[in-house]
């Protein structure tokens, strides 16, 4: 039987034969050969783009076609991450400038799907705001985007089940960034953010189910395993590569 956790950890091996690729179409839209590269690696450690791999194949779907896909999603979740540390060098703001633009430029193309783009940030912190100190002023101030975005490009995978698929990216993408954020927590003695991520958490275990019932506990079980390897390593929350 196809093991969706070997699934997951095999992606790299599709990610590095498409690396040429990658960089190619990368430094064709204005990032350096060596901006290029790193991306490329952050791509082979990045669980969101290694699940979104996974459930193609899932859906029987060629891989090959969702290159651009690949590319966003690489880029959408590298200004999340990069968003985590709060002292960026200024290689990370040139970075995150030549990355908002390109988004920017293909924006239009990226979000011209037929789904219902519901705004499950703000669900969430409303449903968690009596307990906790968030406020409306602090909600309305979050940006959505970039889940909205990633959950957009998952909805591409399937063709009848679009908005599923949307929930899905959009919370798996929200999750991991929350992970991090909570962990930061700890240190200033707050808990907005651990609320967050324990309703978050229920939402996505239930979107999991939605979309695939069969392997919701392989996949579950490797978001986590490989979110609490990356939280003991700090890679991604002290802006690494």
């Amino acid at each position: 039987m196809f093991k969706i956790t070997k699934g997951i950890k095999k992606q790299n091996h599709f990610i590095k034969s498409r690396s040429k690729e990658i960089n190619n179409w990368l430094m064709e839209h204005g990032i350096s050969k060596k901006e290029a590269k790193k991306l490329v690696i952050f791509a082979q450690e990045n669980i969101i783009l290694k699940v979104f791999l996974n459930l193609i194949s899932l859906e029987g779907k060629n891989k090959r076609k969702f290159i651009t896909e690949i590319i966003y999603i690489v880029l959408y979740s590298r200004l999340l991450y990069t968003n985590l540390d709060g002292a960026e060098t200024k290689e990370v703001k040139i970075e995150k400038i030549k990355i908002t633009k390109i988004i920017e430029t293909l924006l239009p193309t990226s979000t011209n799907r037929s789904i219902i783009k519901v705004n499950y940030e703000k669900e969430v912190f409303n449903d968690i705001k009596n307990f906790s100190s968030f406020s409306d002023e602090i909600i309305n101030k979050r940006k959505h985007f970039y889940y909205s975005a990633i959950g957009t490009i998952f909805s591409k995978i399937s063709d009848d089940n679009g908005d599923s698929f949307y929930k899905y990216g959009y919370l798996l993408s929200m999750y991991v960034i929350t992970y991090f954020e909570s962990d930061f927590e700890i240190n200033i003695n707050t808990y907005n953010n651990f609320l967050f991520k324990l309703k978050l958490n229920d939402l996505l275990s239930e979107s999991t189910k939605e979309i695939s019932p069969f392997y919701f506990n392989s996949i579950i079980s490797k978001v986590n395993k490989w979110l609490t390897k990356k939280s003991k390593m700090f890679e991604f929350k002290e802006g690494a590569w």
